[in-house]
């Protein structure tokens, strides 16, 4: 399996590498929303990337923020933290309130009503960027 990531050079150049495993996480934009998908992130890479995801997507201008963060089998008590519970707990310790306006969720998933810091920048947003 491979995987598009940056090269030094700029946005949108593209270089392909082998992807470590089947299930890693991905970023989409379409110029007003962006989906990431944390699917095979663990919890302190989701953290990041979520955190990370919220600012650069205000700073250029988007309106919404998709975190798929899949469907838990751990509850709040049972010790492992998961990927959903570490988005819950971000979005409840006001870590995100800079960039969020709003959260509505939904099953394995949150959409988050973003305020946009900026104009809208025509380039896609990559996972690159937020690592």
């Amino acid at each position: 399996m491979w995987s598009a990531s940056r090269m030094e050079g700029g946005r949108g150049a593209v270089e392909c590498v082998p992807c470590p495993s089947r299930f890693m996480p991905h970023l989409s934009d379409d110029g007003l929303s962006v989906t990431l998908d944390l699917h095979g992130a663990r919890v302190p890479e989701a953290e990041g990337l979520v955190l990370a995801a919220a600012e650069l997507a205000a700073e250029c201008g988007r309106s919404t923020l998709r975190v798929v963060h899949g469907a838990s089998t751990t509850d709040w008590d049972g010790g492992n933290r998961t990927v959903k519970t570490a988005v819950l707990a971000l979005l409840s310790s006001g870590d995100l309130d800079a960039w969020v306006a709003s959260a509505h969720h939904a099953e394995g998933a949150v959409l988050l009503g973003l305020r946009p810091l900026g104009p809208p920048d025509r380039e896609p947003l990559t996972l690159a960027e937020l690592r």
